[in-house]
């Protein structure tokens, strides 16, 4: 069997896959009791803006670091179709494994971007910085409960030992696949995407710091902060689709252990994740139709074709 025909066929399956995932994740949704979540955003409508506000914050700086990292690979990702692309893989947060990060890169190599090896290795240059980015806050925020000065000196310390060992081992894989340009890794813009990435995660915390300012208990701006991103880390570290469980859960405990009465815990998880979660999953499959439709008219025009225009895989 050609292998085009293989492709057409793994993409058709793995469509049926998220629209499954996805159907079972919007029935949950729905099912699910939002009475008291409804209500809590009635008696706190001055935060919407905020919560919003940061979590739109944190998917811009996000789609910078993503068509940043992209282009690194001179791979034309900073225009209009690119931020539809980054937005489509909204679509599949709710996929186990994180497997839904396959969605941009097939979709940048249907767009004759570049092949799909090149956008595979964007999308897990991606993925290694924005986890660098992370753990260096958490480490940052770690010491700043020691010694608050050495904070913003523990993030770039935590930086640089994560990263400097990258040109090395591209070194060891220069002559694969899996090589990169000379220098990559040690270099400003890797600085750059890692700072968009942290600066990103910031916004995370905030959101929640907006959402629990005011309650009762002990929550500080230093808990949202470290909580926000660390419970994402786990999520995602379990493999869950959407970290679903596995993200709530540490929240949960987390609002639990600095006092946070349970009647009020449960509906701040929720109404946060709400904003900062589930909204981006239509969105994504508004982008992934947009998509749809780009490709139709690129095809109807001549202009394009679904394979690569740089070199092939």
């Amino acid at each position: 069997m050609p292998s085009h025909k293989i492709m057409d066929y793994a993409r058709l399956l793995a469509l049926v896959i998220l629209l499954l995932v996805t159907a079972v994740g919007i029935y949950k949704f729905a099912t699910g009791d939002w009475t008291d979540v409804i209500q809590y955003w009635r008696e706190h409508l001055a935060v919407i803006p905020l919560l919003i506000g940061f979590s739109i914050l944190d998917v811009a700086l996000e789609s910078v670091a993503w068509m940043w990292s992209y282009g690194r690979l001179k791979i034309r990702a900073f225009d209009r179709e690119g931020a539809i692309v980054f937005l489509a893989g909204r679509a599949g947060l709710l996929m186990p494994a994180q497997l839904g990060r396959l969605i941009r890169p097939d979709a940048m190599k249907r767009l004759g971007r570049a092949s799909m090896t090149d956008c595979l290795k964007a999308e897990a240059v991606m993925f290694v910085l924005d986890g660098i980015s992370v753990l260096a806050l958490l480490a940052g925020l770690l010491v700043f409960k020691i010694y608050p000065w050495l904070a913003v000196p523990a993030v770039v310390v935590a930086v640089v030992v994560m990263v400097y060992p990258g040109d090395k081992l591209a070194e060891l894989l220069a002559h694969t696949r899996l090589n990169f340009p000379a220098k990559f890794w040690w270099s400003w813009s890797t600085m750059g995407i890692v700072a968009l990435h942290l600066t990103g995660w910031v916004a995370h915390g905030l959101a929640l710091y907006v959402v629990v300012d005011g309650l009762p208990g002990a929550m500080t701006l230093w808990d949202s902060l470290f909580f926000a991103p660390g419970a994402a880390l786990v999520g995602t570290g379990t493999g869950l689709p959407g970290g679903i469980g596995a993200t709530e859960g540490v929240l949960g405990a987390s609002l639990s252990f600095r006092s946070v009465p349970a009647e009020q815990l449960v509906i701040v998880v929720a109404a946060f994740r709400l904003i900062t979660f589930w909204v981006w999953i239509p969105i994504g499959w508004l982008a992934l139709l947009a998509l749809r439709r780009r490709r139709v008219a690129i095809s109807t025009a001549g202009l394009g074709s679904d394979e690569p225009s740089e070199k092939p895989d």
